[in-house]
């Protein structure tokens, strides 16, 4: 019995000792997964501004987006990786959405051409209005 407790206070040391490690360990680790983090959304948010940009010519891009983008970028360089998190997930949200809206305004020019092709003739005043001509 008496060699236990010798065995004991060795393993509770040998445990302790390795729970310290750890969480040093973990601590720079997740600070390290932050930083990895925010550089990847900050990439993304670049990718994703850059796609609108090119595709739209630049209509697509919202007045807000580049300067969130900006935002995303200082914030990273000054190591607050939450606040480049964050305006970077938006950045890219806005450059998303504003390449949608563009498309979607694309799409619906095509059908207002196809319907005053097909109906020979184009009342701008109505089409404007959004009632049609029987209104």
């Amino acid at each position: 019995m008496i060699q236990q407790k010798p065995f004991a206070k060795m393993l509770g040391l040998v445990f302790g000792g390795a729970l310290i490690l750890a969480g040093c360990a973990g601590q720079d680790g997740t600070k390290m997964g932050m930083a990895e983090k925010a550089e990847q959304a900050v990439a993304k948010a670049e990718t994703a501004v850059e796609k609108t940009r090119t595709e739209t010519d630049g209509w697509g891009l919202w007045k807000s987006t580049k300067k969130i983008l900006g935002n995303a970028r200082a914030s990273l360089e000054k190591g607050d990786y939450k606040a480049a998190l964050d305006a970077a997930r938006q950045a890219r949200f806005q450059a998303n959405k504003g390449l949608a809206q563009y498309r979607e305004e694309q799409d619906q020019f095509q059908v207002a051409a196809k319907t005053a092709s097909n109906s020979g003739n184009f009342n701008e005043a109505s089409w404007v209005s959004g009632k049609t001509s029987g209104e």
